[in-house]
């Protein structure tokens, strides 16, 4: 009974202290991912991502009845890093580009003096095949406000844009749904099919876009 019982308290200690030995595993494991990324080869769009200079593209207006011809809509919602008075009331911005005609676009994903996580957009583009280039965001400090540029891609190395970047397709005359931006996450962002909790606000703002036609293109 005593050897079952020295056996039994030293099976608890182990366990016990194995514990932090695992927490330290999963930290190191977490350690090592955020290393393998900032040791990613830039991909093209890391050594030029467009002219210095992109003028937010018009959201698409609430008022207007039919789709363009020569362009498709996209819509969805964006959450954002920083929510409330650390937003600093700025815009933030996604910038993509035309793979297709190599034209370069940037989003607002979040309005000028709102503090809300999570916003809407919608906005017509020619069609073609688009990858998301970078995340703009400002951080508001008390000297004033540290604007991040941060690089929205994979975390794998290849000279294919396919594999390095998230890419979507744009048809004309076609309404998109492209999802939930989740970039809540440094170096993790995550696009998710959140259709039907949209559709529900979108067909208020925009009664006249054919929500229940969209099709699903997440950003893949």
């Amino acid at each position: 009974m005593r050897l079952l019982y020295s056996l039994g308290v030293i099976c608890a200690i182990s366990l016990v202290n194995a514990a932090p030995v695992r927490a330290q595993a999963q930290i190191q494991v977490q350690l090592e991912q955020e290393l393998d990324y900032v040791r990613l080869l830039p991909d093209s769009l890391d050594q030029n991502s467009g002219p210095a200079l992109v003028l937010p593209s018009a959201s698409w207006s609430s008022a207007q009845k039919q789709l363009p011809v020569d362009k498709g809509v996209v819509y969805g919602s964006c959450v954002q890093r920083l929510g409330g008075t650390r937003s600093g009331g700025l815009g933030q911005y996604i910038r993509l580009v035309n793979l297709d005609t190599g034209k370069y676009f940037r989003l607002s994903i979040k309005p000028i003096l709102r503090s809300r996580r999570e916003n809407t957009f919608c906005y017509a583009l020619p069609p073609g095949r688009y990858a998301l280039i970078n995340y703009e965001f400002s951080d508001s400090k008390w000297y004033g406000a540290e604007l991040h540029v941060e690089s929205v891609r994979k975390h794998r190395n290849s000279q294919v844009l396919a594999n390095t970047r998230y890419v979507f397709e744009v048809r004309p005359s076609q309404l998109h749904y492209v999802g939930t931006w989740d970039l809540s996450q440094e170096f993790d962002p995550r696009f998710l099919d959140e259709k039907f909790t949209i559709d529900l606000d979108f067909t208020k703002a925009y009664p006249f876009l054919p929500v229940e036609s969209a099709q699903t293109i997440l950003p893949k």
